[in-house]
């Protein structure tokens, strides 16, 4: 099992530890390997990343951000990935933001690793159950990669962020768009994402200024089932 630690890091399965953001990449690497062959996708300019594999899952740290200044070059781990394994290859993080491009595979099952935050299984249930039991309240450095309907979440993004400034858009002011409002609304595919629109004549499309905000309204979106349309 995984467990998530907000403000700390992962706690590893197998008696491997915990391993903690703000780590650099040398202890990283030594933590990761408690659990199998490290390796190094490559590829992005997250000053450095690696991955392992546990089971039907994989963990990938990535480098830079976080609220920690880097110390003489030595950037320290933000940022965690933890995505089902096995085909079709899963996008890597930073290439595909929640909302930004298709969803990912289509699971229907369960993962046979738990990975835990809050008690919550987020691979355990299906992805509209998982967002609801998390709420609107969720730890602001977590992010569920897009399912798709009525699928499990392909993968989960966990960062090492602080709370959200005071103002922040509120995601409850949305709501109705997955709920008791989704038949109003479709998603219109497009090579770099989903556009929002209302149904109509003409139809009208919604534009969300804030991104991280716009990410979790599509997810939303996704995971209720709402309807997706060719652009």
């Amino acid at each position: 099992m995984f467990e998530l630690l907000p403000g700390v890091g992962v706690l590893l399965p197998d008696g491997a530890g915990t391993l903690r953001f703000g780590t650099d990449e040398v202890a990283t690497r030594e933590a990761l390997a408690g659990l199998g062959r490290v390796r190094d996708p490559g590829g992005l300019d997250a000053g450095w990343m690696c991955t392992v594999q546990w089971g039907d899952l994989e963990l990938t740290t990535c480098a830079g951000g976080g609220r920690r200044d880097p110390q003489a070059g030595d950037l320290p781990m933000a940022e965690v990935v933890l995505s089902r394994a096995g085909p079709p290859r899963r996008a890597l993080p930073g290439r595909a933001p929640v909302g930004r491009g298709a969803p990912g595979p289509g699971w229907r099952g369960p993962a046979a690793v738990p990975v835990v935050l809050d008690g919550i299984d987020l691979f355990g249930y299906p992805a509209a159950e998982v967002l609801e039991a998390l709420g609107e309240d969720r730890h602001p450095g977590l992010r569920p990669q897009a399912a798709v309907p009525g699928g499990y979440l392909p993968g989960i993004s966990f960062r090492d962020e602080p709370p959200p400034e005071s103002g922040a858009p509120d995601l409850a002011r949305y709501e109705d768009m997955w709920t008791t409002g989704r038949d109003d609304w479709q998603l219109e595919r497009t090579g770099s994402g989903y556009l929002v629109v209302r149904k109509g004549d003409p139809p009208m499309h919604l534009l969300i200024c804030h991104d991280a905000l716009a990410d979790q309204v599509i997810a939303n979106m996704l995971a209720a089932g709402v309807e997706v349309v060719a652009g």
